[in-house]
């Protein structure tokens, strides 16, 4: 199991404030589930220089590293039919997950996946994201062998517009979906398990978005 090491932590703290958010009713390919309450802890930043700045802390994803952007792939609701675009990029150290929801053919969705890497995450209370969005809601998804081939562990989250901000989330934030459906008997995520991470816009919204993430680390 390869452990990550310490680095730039983001930022100096300007103020932390806790927020409860509402997952929207989403649709994760062709259903929609029930709403769901995930609390976060967000952290406003200041701009994406300062994001990339601070004391050391260990995290397991970060866009600086030049290999980054070549790691994720989209998984957009073409493959139900639906014309929504989306992907990552990468511009100036910052990962930019960015495109355009449409609603025809019964769409809505659009999402990246990052290459399946051994994360150790036994020991980390839960993960953070360093990003800035545009006000509409997202989901930090997380793929172990707990479950079943196209499911994932999921939590909503909806940053604040034109803000960096930390967005922090415990385990008990995840819940187990199938194709926007919750799925019963399945046990809380085991964080040793984890060894593939996403992120995906599923907000019944027609337009473009664009949600810019530093990095992703350990709590």
């Amino acid at each position: 199991m390869k452990r990550w090491h310490l680095t730039n932590r983001i930022l100096a703290v300007a103020g932390v404030a806790g927020i409860s958010m509402m997952g929207m009713a989403v649709a994760d390919g062709h259903h929609r589930d029930s709403h769901v309450n995930v609390i976060t802890q967000a952290v406003t930043e200041g701009t994406a220089d300062n994001a990339l700045q601070g004391e050391p802390m260990t995290y397991l994803i970060d866009f600086q590293d030049p290999d980054e952007s070549r790691r994720w792939r989209a998984i957009n609701d073409n493959v139900m039919g639906g014309i929504s675009q989306g992907g990552m990029r990468v511009e100036a150290g910052v990962g930019v997950f960015s495109g355009e929801t449409s609603l025809a053919n019964n769409g809505g969705f659009a999402s990246v996946r990052r290459d399946p890497e051994a994360f150790d995450l036994s020991d980390a209370p839960g993960l953070g994201l360093q990003v800035r969005g545009d006000g509409r809601t997202y989901q930090l998804r997380l793929y172990t062998d707990q479950l079943p081939q196209g499911a994932a562990y999921r939590a909503s989250f909806q940053p604040a517009v034109g803000e960096w901000q930390r967005v922090a989330f415990s385990w008990r934030d995840f819940e187990p979906m199938f194709r926007g459906r919750l799925l019963e008997g399945i046990p809380p995520i085991d964080p040793a398990g984890v060894d593939q991470v996403g992120l995906m816009i599923v907000d019944r919204q027609a337009g473009p978005f664009r949600l810019e993430v530093a990095r992703l680390e350990t709590l």
